[in-house]
């Protein structure tokens, strides 16, 4: 036998949940310029400029387009 307060509570807070949470769109990332290149070229992107959101000493690159 449950008890109902729970079973209620359970349904109202993924209610909440799911109603609440907007997801965002994030921009398209790449770890190579080729890949980036590639991709502006098929969505016809025709200034864009490439920004590193990862640091400078760090060996692996994470690219993100940003249109001008």
């Amino acid at each position: 036998m449950g008890s109902t307060y729970f079973s209620k509570r359970l349904k109202f807070k993924l209610i909440k949940r799911i109603n609440v949470r907007r997801e965002r769109t994030r921009p398209k990332s790449f770890k190579t310029e080729a890949a980036a290149k590639k991709w502006a070229e098929e969505n016809k992107v025709k200034s864009y400029e490439l920004k590193n959101l990862k640091s400078p000493e760090n060996g692996t690159k994470k690219l993100v387009i940003i249109e001008k």
